[in-house]
């Protein structure tokens, strides 16, 4: 009866995350057909931009796009813990795609076309990106199974902040046009340092919450 009730239990338990990391894979699916396809289909797509960084940008989407189509997968698979082998062979395509990705960033980074302070938010970003993906890899090679959950849902949100990128900027400059690279801009910032920032309060905020006052 307790095995039962377990099971029901976990399935519960595991309904949010699943929703979550379904909506999560949707939006990156949308994001890929309205935000990267238009850049691998066309050399003329935004030219002007990017003149002379075409290359980094296309391994940038490439790689990237691995990582934000094989995060979803791998974070489902370990929160369940199901098919672990699976996992960690995702694990290690999500940590080369982030590693290249990163790289490219760095790239494109250091002469941007939306000057320096989108160059820093985008030299912040990849720092982000790699250093919360290379905590998740430390945690897991000293078996520390919570931490790695914690890190890689951190890596994601950071893999993620593409999306938020482009919802943010394509709102905004609809809002206000003459103001597009402001935007873009404080977008930089923003769609990594507001996510990260929101996923820590509610992962350490259980923590607190659980805990019982004395």
């Amino acid at each position: 009866m307790s095995v039962v009730v377990d099971r029901v239990a976990r399935r519960q338990s595991l309904r949010g995350p699943t929703v979550l990391i379904s909506l999560a894979g949707l939006a990156a699916l949308v994001f890929f057909g309205l935000a990267a396809v238009p850049y691998l289909m066309s050399s003329a797509y935004n030219a002007n931009q990017y003149a002379g960084r075409r290359g980094p940008l296309l391994v940038h989407i490439a790689f990237g796009t691995v990582a934000l189509f094989t995060g979803p997968i791998q974070l489902w698979l370990g929160i369940a813990e199901r098919r672990m082998q699976l996992h960690r062979q995702l694990g290690v395509v999500y940590i080369a795609a982030v590693t290249v990705g990163a790289a490219a960033a760095y790239v494109i980074a250091l002469s941007p076309s939306g000057g320096w302070i989108f160059g820093a938010g985008l030299m912040g970003l990849a720092t982000a990106w790699l250093t919360t993906t290379f905590m998740a890899f430390l945690a897991i090679k000293r078996s520390l199974m919570e931490q790695h959950k914690e890190w890689m849902i951190r890596s994601y949100v950071v893999t993620f902040a593409f999306v938020v990128f482009r919802i943010g900027s394509t709102i905004g400059g609809a809002i206000k046009p003459e103001a597009g690279l402001e935007f873009a801009q404080t977008m930089a910032w923003a769609c990594w340092a507001v996510p990260l920032l929101v996923t820590e309060l509610i992962l350490q905020g259980r923590k607190i919450l659980r805990v019982k006052a004395d």
